[in-house]
């Protein structure tokens, strides 16, 4: 048996993943002629069968050389053993440096919460935690957000009423300027009137 060391576990994982991609696919004999054979493996048994002889352009047939190193077979790409949990019970007696831990997805919301608390006190780690199992970060950069948001709306309201004073001030000196233009024109008709009244006095004289 080989040592499993890290050192060894790593590089196991590594070859492991190498073997997987080089991997090539494994179809039935004969499915892609007849869809409704599946994507299940046969072997082929026919006594004239090309795919059983190895005949060139046909599938590739499951045998030993397709397999990765003893040592990493069977574990999570972390290196570490896999094991299906279905209550908390289940938790007593694994070992957190060599395990994780997976719930079975016929465990419901409550039992599920329940594990994850224990898995916690234990440090087990969780591969399949769902979205709504992790804990809200604290809400103090949301508040933090909210204050500013608030004080550049107040900014902003402060820049308008400024404007708006602003334009309310220039149509009041345009209306005064307006007014004492009328003013003028107004007058002036008058100092005409009275002109002419004096030159028709002086007439009369």
């Amino acid at each position: 048996m080989a040592n499993k060391s890290p050192k060894n576990l790593k590089k196991a994982l590594e070859v492991r993943a190498k073997v997987a991609s080089e991997r090539p696919d494994f179809p039935r004999s004969e499915t892609h002629r007849f869809p409704r054979l599946g994507d299940k493996w046969r072997s082929s048994k026919g006594i004239r069968s090309k795919m059983r002889l190895k005949k060139r352009s046909r599938f590739a047939i499951v045998e030993t050389g397709y397999r990765g190193p003893v040592m990493a077979r069977g574990l999570h790409p972390t290196g570490k053993e896999e094991v299906l949990v279905h209550n908390v019970g289940e938790l007593e007696g694994l070992n957190p440096e060599t395990q994780v831990v997976r719930i079975s997805a016929s465990s419901g919301k409550k039992k599920r919460l329940e594990i994850k608390q224990k898995a916690e006190e234990l440090k087990l780690d969780i591969l399949n935690v769902r979205p709504s199992e992790i804990p809200k970060a604290k809400e103090e950069e949301p508040e933090e957000s909210e204050t500013e948001s608030k004080e550049s709306e107040s900014e902003s309201e402060e820049s308008e009423s400024e404007s708006e004073s602003e334009s309310e001030s220039e149509t009041e000196t345009e209306e005064s300027q307006d007014e004492a233009g009328a003013d003028e024109d107004a007058e002036e008709p008058e100092e005409g009137d009275s002109e002419e009244e004096k030159d028709e006095e002086a007439d009369s004289k």
